[in-house]
């Protein structure tokens, strides 16, 4: 038994080799600034010199702190709201696209859907911003109704309904993507025999289909519960202060934290606060969709 173990690792040496620069890479750029922002998180907010122990002091302040409490409450809603709304309008849009007969309009529909998607948030935000400006396409599509122009982006109300609708529409086209695929790995037996039968196309649907998407939607649901609580990006191009109130995230509050004001023992300690929420919602969410048991 001894003398197999290497053995095996002289026959595989090549791909064992090619596995250290992923694993150097994850220990640089993953754990060790992990490790560091959790021993940072104890320690007092100073940007150079000794930097003393100070226990939960961070974590204490952080809890009691009005912002980040509202920072908790508006990534509930806008990531709960994102997570539904993903998961919907992908696999309604990947529904339809399978009824589409057409191969080149087929095609042509699925780049146009996912290419937003490879787009950055900085484009995506610029690209909003533009469209739903005083002097945007939508100011002048209401206009021709006589509506006078509605200042999006500096008033309160439309805050979360823009960032949400921003980012379904930038992720729907990749998250129907994935379920296209599964649709195309359906058995083709099983729609032939259904026709034989007489079931109708939303009887496929219902009935072959859907069921056999549910390993795919519990992956997706997984996938997206990750991010419920991580919103930055699109916070970041999109946030001033008329829209902050309600659009303000936990990320967005650390990064403010340490980043702007400079207290990073504070925003350490906020950063694994959301690193534990992260964990929990999506621990949660498997045992909720029965990600682990068997089919």
């Amino acid at each position: 038994m001894r003398g197999l173990l290497p053995k095996r690792i002289s026959s595989f040496k090549t791909f064992y080799f090619m596995f250290i620069p992923v694993v150097l890479y994850f220990l640089v750029f993953t754990y060790y600034p992990f490790l560091l922002g959790l021993v940072m998180s104890f320690q007092e907010n100073r940007l150079i010199g000794a930097r003393p122990f100070v226990g939960l002091t961070n974590y204490r302040f952080i809890v009691k702190d009005p912002a980040f409490i509202a920072a908790i409450g508006n990534s509930l809603i806008i990531g709960l709201w994102d997570m539904v709304l993903y998961f919907a309008f992908s696999l309604a849009l990947a529904l339809i696209l399978n009824e589409v007969r057409q191969r080149t309009l087929k095609q042509s529909i699925q780049t146009i859907a996912y290419i937003p998607y490879l787009f950055s948030w900085s484009v995506i935000g610029g690209v909003w911003a533009l469209i739903f400006d005083l002097k945007g396409l939508v100011n002048k599509l209401i206009g021709l109704f006589g509506v006078d122009p509605i200042f999006f982006l500096a008033t309160p109300d439309y805050a979360r309904p823009l960032i949400i609708a921003m980012g379904v529409w930038r992720s729907m086209g990749y998250f129907a993507l994935l379920f296209t695929v599964s649709i195309m790995n359906i058995d083709k037996q099983l729609f032939e025999a259904a026709r034989i039968d007489g079931a109708s196309r939303m009887m496929q649907i219902r009935k072959i289909i859907l069921p056999a998407l549910v390993p795919t939607m519990k992956t997706i649901v997984v996938l997206l519960s990750i991010g419920v609580l991580t919103h930055f990006d699109e916070i970041y191009v999109m946030v001033n202060p008329a829209n902050r109130r309600l659009i303000s995230t936990l990320l967005l509050y650390v990064y403010e934290t340490g980043i702007l004001n400079f207290k990073t023992g504070t925003a350490s300690a906020g950063a694994m606060l959301v690193m534990i929420g992260t964990l929990v919602v999506t621990i949660s969410m498997r045992r909720i969709i029965g990600y682990d048991k068997d089919e």
